[in-house]
Order: structure tokens, then sequence, then C-alpha cells
């Protein structure tokens, strides 16, 4: 949970310092004032990478030489101080003042968990966005995922390099390549491994959820990998003539995807717009449940401009399938566009032009 958020030149915020509610905050703002660059920033402060770029230099305001985020948090009931911070030098992540080099070790302090707009490409878009949506979300439960992924990726890179010198000699696989098939497929198989359990896990609790939002049933989710762990080494050995005359490696986790399928039907060949949207806001409810099971606490729930697509029915479906210990962020462009009426508390926070203009309050002890 965070108390309190500072950004300081981050997107178009010069300096900003919010107290946040521990359950319910609501950020409302015109688009492009800056309201969701705020809860950008507190993805960025768990995973230590945005969700909107791949590239870290977006982030920092332009004319600065750095943008940092910071927050007091309470993580496991204990007070801690988060701090990511990007420079022309690089990114560094702090926790309790204590420098992670190796950012893989920062990622899982802070859990959070976004819902945006562009997540309905989660369903209809390609197999790199699932790939990397099962990346992130692994990596938050299982802190050896992201040492394991960045060591295949670096094993890919040479396996890929050394395929193209093969190629411009014309020359016939060597004992070279015998050892970066083995590197690779040692680091291969741990993904494989880790992505079809977290696929089963997402799974069994995908299917009651999507039902208890949008009252159908029958959705299913399947890891669908490119190469199995049983087939790997033999399915390596047979493309290898292939992947040198590519210059590239055709078999791997690298080209894993996933599917959703009502019953046997691929979702987005015949979903709706709105049934697509459902689904993966059931995806990350599904990847909250997961890392509450695994953590032993919720994890923070960030929705960015999501109640303006659904009615209140769904509105207060979705609320009710937040538990009251989880911190939530949300954005909106207009509060007429929420259903507030059931809401106990929460703190509303009016965006302009990367300013806090105003704080209001409803259901505090006066």
């Amino acid at each position: 949970m965070i108390r309190e958020l500072r950004l300081k030149n981050f997107r178009i915020y010069d300096a900003l310092f919010m107290e946040c509610d521990p359950s319910l905050n609501i950020i409302v703002g015109e688009n492009a004032q800056g309201k969701t660059s705020i809860i950008e920033a507190i993805y960025t402060l768990g995973l230590t990478k945005s969700h909107k770029t791949a590239k870290d230099y977006p982030l920092i305001k332009e004319g600065a030489d750095y943008a940092k985020i910071s927050a007091k948090a309470t993580l496991k009931n204990r007070e801690a101080l988060l701090e990511v911070v990007f420079s022309q030098e690089g990114k560094k992540a702090k926790y309790n003042h204590i420098d992670h080099p190796r950012l893989s070790d920062y990622i899982g302090y802070m859990n959070v968990v976004m819902f945006a707009p562009e997540d309905l490409d989660l369903v209809k878009g390609s197999p790199s966005e699932r790939r990397r949506f099962l990346d992130l979300e692994i990596g938050q439960v299982n802190r050896h995922y992201v040492y394991h992924l960045n060591q295949y990726k670096k094993r890919l890179r040479e396996r890929n390099e050394h395929l193209k010198a093969l190629q411009r000699k014309h020359s016939e696989p060597d004992a070279l390549l015998d050892v970066l098939d083995d590197q690779l497929m040692h680091y291969g198989l741990k993904i494989i491994r880790a992505r079809a359990s977290f696929v089963d896990m997402l799974r069994d609790k995908l299917k009651p959820l999507y039902e208890a939002l949008s009252g159908e049933d029958a959705v299913n989710f399947r890891y669908e990998p490119s190469v199995t762990e049983k087939t790997f080494q033999e399915e390596m050995r047979k493309k290898r003539k292939i992947d040198v005359v590519t210059g590239a490696t055709s078999i791997g986790p690298h080209r894993d995807d996933c599917g959703f399928y009502f019953k046997d039907t691929e979702v987005k060949r015949t979903a709706s717009q709105g049934q697509i949207r459902t689904l993966a806001l059931a995806l990350k409810l599904a990847v909250v449940d997961i890392i509450k099971e695994s953590k032993g606490h919720p994890p923070i729930v960030l929705l960015d401009d999501v109640f303006s697509e659904l009615d209140a029915s769904r509105q207060n479906k979705l609320m009710n399938l937040l538990e009251t210990e989880t911190q939530v962020f949300i954005t909106t462009t207009s509060v007429a566009d929420m259903h507030l009426k059931g809401l106990k508390r929460y703190k509303l926070f009016t965006v302009q032009q990367g300013t806090i203009k105003g704080v209001n309050t409803h259901g505090y002890e006066q």
C-alpha cells in the first residue's frame, strides 16, 4: 500500500506529492492533463518499466536530466521506501535506500496490476503482447523467472548472431552452435515450465471471474508453446539447417502464444468489443488473485479509464471483486461516468496541466 507518492521530472510533472487513501483513489482530469502519468508512475515504480513505452527516455520531462519516482509504502506490514530513477546513465532502483543493480532483485517488492485500454490487445493483438503479459506477471511472483528470461534472451541473441555468421560463410552447423543450443534450451525449458504452470493457474481463476462480470461462461485460456518440453531438443536439431539459412532461431519460448476460446472457437474471431473488454479485465483480476495467494497480500490495482466503458452493474461487480484491503487507483475524465453511491470511502484528486488542483474526501471521519 502506498501512503505517499512523489514524482520529480516525470512526464509533464515538475513535481508531485500525493497522500494516498489506503483503499480507493480516484484521479479525474481531461485528456493529456497528467492523470494517466500518475498511475503509469506507480506501475513503473513496481516493475521498473512503463506499460506505455519500452524506452525509458520518454519518462523524463523535456529539458530535465533525470526523472524520479518514490513512495513511502507499507509492505507486508512494514514501512518501506521505494525509489526508481531514470537518467542518461540508465535506471536505478532502491528499496529502503539500498541500491539494486540487478533489477530482477528489486521487482516483486511492490506488486502492481494495471488494466488500461491497450490491454484489449491481450485478447485480439499479436502473440508478442501475450508473451509480454506472461513475462511481466510471472516475474512478480517468481523472481528467478526474470533472471532466467534475461539469460534466455542473451543466449538467443548470441545464437542468432552465430547463425548469421554461418549464413555469411555458407557454413554448416558447428560445435559452437551445439554449445549455444544447449545453453538456450537450459533456460528455455525453465521458461516453458513456468509459463505452463502460470497459465494453468490463470485458466482456473479466469472462468469464474469472467462469469461473475459478464454472466457468461465457457471461456478457456490455453498455453500454446512453439515447442513442448519433451520435443525441444529434437526440434532444435531438426531446425538447425533452416535456422542457418534464415539467420534466426525458429522455435523456442520467444515464439510462444496463448489463446482465449469460447468452447473451441477463438475469442478474437467472434467476440464483441464488450466481451473482449470484460475478458481482458477478468484476466487481470485473475492475476490479482494469484499474486495475493503467492504473496499473502493483494497487489495495488491500477484502472486506467475503465469505468467509462462499464455500466453501473459491471462497475459494482468489479468493485465487489476487489477486496476492501486492496488499494485501487482509478483514472477517469469525469466522475459522472462512475457509480459512486455504494462506495464507503475514497479520495478524489483533480488533475490539471500536470498539477493536482484539488483533493476531496468521502467517508473520512471529521
